[in-house]
C-alpha cells in the first residue's frame, strides 16, 4: 500500500509537470507564431500599400493627364477653333487612346498577378485548413490514448482497492475466529481448572484420611513395632537413594545430551521431569512424600525448551502468559526449586511428610492435612486419661505384642507396600503437568499472535484509508483533468468551427470579388474594343478629311480661279460660299457634337472605370484584411493545439512509464500476497493443531479427574489392606492413553 502511495504520488507530480511544461512550451509556441504571424502580416501589409500607392500614383497621373486634355478641349472648344485644329485633336485623341491602352494593359497584368496571388492564397490556406486538421485528429486521437491509459490505471487501482478489502475482510473474519477460538479455549481452560481443583481437592482428602490411617496404626503398635518399622526405614530409605542415585546418573546423561543443542534457550531453575525433581530434592523419608502447589510463571521459556528436549516439539519461546497460580489451584507435581527464566528467584515452599515421595503443600493443606479429626482427639482424650489412670489400666508388659507375629509381620509388609505404591513417581501427573505449561505456552503464543493480527489488521485498515483517499484525490484530479483538456478540446474544436465559417464566408467573398472582377473585365474588355472601334473610325475619318482637303486644294490648284468681274457673278461667288460655308459648319457642328459625344462617353468609361478599380482596390483589401485574420486565428488556433499535442504526447510517456512501474509493483504485490498467504495459512494449521492438543489436552484432565475420583471412592470403601493394593496396583498408569474410559 505504500508503495502504491508513492507511485501515486509520482504520478501526480509526473502529471503536473508534465502539465506545467506543456503549458510553457504551449506559451512560448503561442509567442513564436504570433511573433510570425506579426512579421508576415507586417510583410504583406508593405507590400499590398507599396502596390497600391504605384497603381493609386497611376491613376492620379492618368486621371490628372485625361482632366488636362478634356480641359484643354473644352477650351478649345469654347475658342471656336477652325478645321485645322481638327488634326491636332484627333492626333491628341489617338494618343489619349494609345495612353488608355497603355494603362490598360498593366491593369491586365496586373490582373492576372492578383489572380495568380489569389490562387496561392487559396492554395495556402486549403494546406493550412489541412494541416490544421491532420493536427486535430493527432490530439484528439492522442486524447483518447491517453484517456484509455488513465482508464486503464483506474480500473487496476479499483482491481488493487477490491483486493486489499478482500484482504482485509479475511484478516478480519480470520481473527473473528481467532478471537472466539481463544474464547472458546479461555471457556474450556476455566472448566479444566475448576476440574482439576475438584481433583486436586479429593485428592488430598484421601491423603489425609490415609494419614488418619497411618496415625491409627501407629497408634495400635508397641514400641518395639515401631523400633522395627524406624529400621526399615531406614533400610529402604537407603536402598532408595541409591536407586535414585543410579537414576540420577542416567536421567543427567540424558537430559545433558538433549539440551545440549537448546543451551542457550532454556534455564536450568525451569521446570524438570518428576525423577530429576524427586532427586534434586534434599533426601528425606522414603515413606513421606509432600504435596506441592504448582505456581505458573511468567515466562515460558525455559519450560518449552525443557518441552523440546523431551516431546520433540518444534515450538519456539513465546513471552509469558497472564496466569497466575490461583487460576489453577494446588496442584499434584513433583518437589523441586522452581526458578523463574525472567527474573531468577527461586521460590521455596514448606512441605509435610507423607510416604515414599517428596511434595510441596500450601501452609493452608498443611494444615489441613496435620489437624486431628474428632476421633482421633477422642483417642487423645482417651489415652491421656488411661495415663492419668494407670490403676485401673490394663498395662502390657514389656516386650509384649498387643498383636499376633505374624499378622504384624503381615501388616508391616502391607505398609511397607503401601508406602512405596503411595512414593512411586506419578509419570501421568508429570506428563499431564508437562501438557498444561505446553498448553500456557501455546496459549501464550496464540494471544500474541492474537494481538499480532489485531495490529496487523489496524495497519491494513489504516492503509486501505489511505489508499481509498489517495485513490480518491487522484480520481479527482484525473477527473479535474479530463474536464479541463475536454473544456480546451470543445474550445478548439468551437474555434476550428468558427475558423472553417470565416474560411467559408472569405472563400464566397473571394468568389465573388473573383466574379465581379471577371464581370468588369469583360466589359473592360467591350469598352476597349469600342474605343478600338470608335478610333479606328476617327481614324478612317480624319483620312478621309485629310484627303478631301487635299483634293480640295489640288482642285484648286488645278482649277484656274478667276476672280469675278460683275457684282453678279461676286454675288453667286458669295452664295456659293456662304452655302459651303453653311455645309462646313453643319460638318463642324456635327462632328464637334459627335466628338462631346465621344469626350462624355470616355470619361463616363473612365470613371466606370476609376469606380471599378476602386471597388475592386477596396475588395482586394478586404480580402487581404480577411486572409490576415485567417492566418492569424489559424496560428492562434495552432499553436494551442501544437502545445497540447506535445502535452498530451509527454503526458503519453509519462502514464506509459507509469503503467510500467505499476506493473512492475503489481508484480511484486502478487507475489508477496502469495508468500503472506501461505505463511498465514501455516499459521491457520499450527494454530489448528494446538487447538486440537489442547482440546485433547483438556479431555484427558477430565478423564484422568473421573479415573482419580473413581479411584479415590474404590479406595474409601475399601474395607481391607489387600483391596486397597489391588486398586493402587491397578493404577499404575504411564499414559492417559491407558485410562479407561467411564
Amino acid at each position: 500500500m505504500e508503495t502504491i502511495k508513492a507511485v501515486a504520488t509520482v504520478s501526480e507530480n509526473t502529471k503536473q509537470e508534465a502539465i506545467d511544461q506543456v503549458r510553457s512550451q504551449w506559451q512560448e509556441d503561442v509567442a513564436s507564431l504570433q511573433a510570425i504571424m506579426k512579421e508576415t502580416v507586417c510583410e504583406y501589409e508593405v507590400q499590398f500599400h507599396q502596390r497600391l500607392e504605384q497603381e493609386r500614383a497611376q491613376w492620379n497621373q492618368y486621371r490628372e493627364a485625361v482632366e488636362r486634355e478634356l480641359g484643354e478641349l473644352r477650351r478649345r472648344l469654347t475658342e471656336g477653333q477652325e478645321e485645322e485644329n481638327l488634326e491636332d485633336e484627333m492626333k491628341k485623341a489617338q494618343e489619349d487612346a494609345e495612353k488608355l491602352r497603355s494603362v490598360v494593359m498593366p491593369m491586365e497584368h496586373e490582373i492576372a498577378a492578383l489572380k495568380a496571388k489569389l490562387t496561392t492564397a487559396e492554395d495556402r490556406v486549403k494546406e493550412l485548413e489541412a494541416s490544421k486538421v491532420k493536427e486535430l485528429n493527432h490530439v484528439l486521437e492522442a486524447e483518447k490514448s491517453c484517456r484509455t491509459d488513465l482508464e486503464m490505471y483506474v480500473a487496476v487501482l479499483n482491481t488493487q482497492k477490491s483486493v486489499l478489502q478482500e484482504d482485509a475482510e479475511k484478516l478480519r473474519k480470520e481473527l473473528h475466529e481467532v478471537c472466539h477460538k481463544l474464547e472458546l479455549e479461555r471457556q474450556q481452560h476455566n472448566q479444566l481448572k475448576h476440574t482439576w481443583q475438584r481433583a486436586n481437592d479429593q485428592f488430598l482428602e484421601s491423603q489425609r484420611l490415609l494419614m488418619r490411617d497411618m496415625q491409627r496404626i501407629e497408634s495400635v503398635l508397641s514400641s518395639e513395632q515401631l523400633r522395627q518399622v524406624e529400621e526399615m526405614k531406614k533400610k529402604d530409605q537407603e536402598e532408595d537413594e541409591k536407586e535414585r542415585m543410579i537414576q540420577v546418573k542416567e536421567i543427567t546423561q540424558d537430559t545433558y545430551f538433549l539440551f545440549q543443542p537448546h543451551a542457550n534457550h532454556s534455564s536450568h531453575g525451569s521446570m524438570h521431569s518428576l525423577d530429576t525433581d524427586v532427586v534434586a530434592g534434599s533426601p528425606m523419608d522414603p515413606y513421606k512424600e509432600n504435596l506441592r502447589r504448582v505456581q505458573s510463571t511468567d515466562s515460558l521459556g525455559s519450560s518449552l525448551s525443557v518441552q523440546q528436549g523431551l516431546g520433540g516439539h518444534n515450538h519456539k519461546a513465546k513471552s509469558a502468559s497472564h496466569l497466575d497460580e490461583s487460576d489453577f489451584g494446588p496442584l499434584v507435581g513433583a518437589d523441586c526449586g522452581v526458578t523463574d527464566s525472567s527474573f531468577g528467584e527461586t521460590s521455596s515452599i514448606s512441605s509435610i511428610k507423607l510416604t515414599a515421595s517428596h511434595f510441596l503443600l500450601t501452609k493452608d493443606q498443611e494444615k489441613a492435612i496435620k489437624a486431628m479429626t474428632p476421633e482421633q482427639e477422642e483417642t487423645a482424650s482417651l489415652l491421656s486419661s488411661i495415663s492419668h489412670a494407670p490403676d485401673s489400666a490394663y498395662l502390657s508388659p514389656a516386650g509384649y505384642r498387643l498383636v499376633s507375629d505374624s499378622e504384624w509381620n503381615l501388616l508391616q509388609q502391607e505398609v511397607k507396600n503401601a508406602g512405596r505404591k503411595l512414593g512411586r513417581r506419578c509419570d501421568m501427573c508429570s506428563n499431564y503437568e508437562k501438557q498444561l505449561q505446553a498448553i500456557q505456552g501455546q496459549e501464550a503464543e496464540t494471544r500474541d499472535q492474537v494481538k499480532k493480527l489485531q495490529v496487523m489488521l489496524r495497519q491494513a485498515n489504516d492503509q486501505l484509508e489511505r489508499t481509498m483517499t489517495e485513490k480518491q484525490n487522484l480520481e479527482d484530479s484525473v477527473k479535474v483533468g479530463n474536464e479541463e483538456t475536454a473544456a480546451k478540446v470543445s474550445a478548439l474544436i468551437q474555434r476550428v468551427q468558427e475558423s472553417e465559417t470565416l474560411l467559408s464566408t472569405l472563400q464566397q467573398a473571394f468568389s465573388e470579388a473573383k466574379r465581379n472582377t471577371q464581370e468588369q473585365m469583360v466589359v473592360l474588355v467591350k469598352s476597349r474594343e469600342q474605343v478600338a472601334d470608335e478610333l479606328s473610325r476617327l481614324q478612317r475619318d480624319n483620312e478621309s478629311l485629310q484627303g478631301k482637303h487635299r483634293l480640295h486644294v489640288e482642285l484648286q490648284q488645278q482649277e484656274d480661279f478667276q476672280m469675278p468681274n460683275t457684282v453678279q457673278e461676286l454675288h453667286g461667288l458669295v452664295l456659293l460660299l456662304r452655302e459651303d460655308l453653311v455645309a462646313l459648319r453643319t460638318s463642324a457642328d456635327h462632328m464637334e457634337e459627335k466628338l462631346k459625344a465621344e469626350i462624355l462617353f470616355l470619361k463616363e468609361q473612365n470613371q466606370a472605370e476609376q469606380c471599378l478599380k476602386e471597388n475592386l482596390e477596396e475588395t482586394l483589401q478586404l480580402e487581404i484584411e480577411g486572409c490576415k485574420e485567417e492566418i492569424g486565428k489559424t496560428h492562434m488556433v495552432k499553436c494551442p493545439l501544437q502545445s497540447s499535442l506535445a502535452e498530451k504526447t509527454e503526458t503519453l510517456e509519462s502514464i506509459q512509464g507509469l503503467r510500467i512501474r505499476l506493473e512492475h509493483q503489481l508484480r511484486e504485490l502478487t507475489t508477496a500476497k502469495v508468500s503472506l498467504v501461505f505463511d498465514e495459512k501455516d499459521k491457520a494449521q499450527r494454530l489448528q493443531t494446538e487447538l486440537d492438543v489442547s482440546e485433547q489436552v483438556q479431555k484427558d484432565f477430565v478423564k484422568l479427574s473421573q479415573t482419580l475420583q473413581v479411584q479415590l471412592e474404590r479406595i474409601r470403601q475399601a474395607d481391607s489392606l489387600d483391596r486397597i493394593k489391588v486398586i493402587l496396583n491397578d493404577t499404575n498408569l504411564t499414559d492417559i492413553n491407558q485410562l479407561p474410559d467411564t
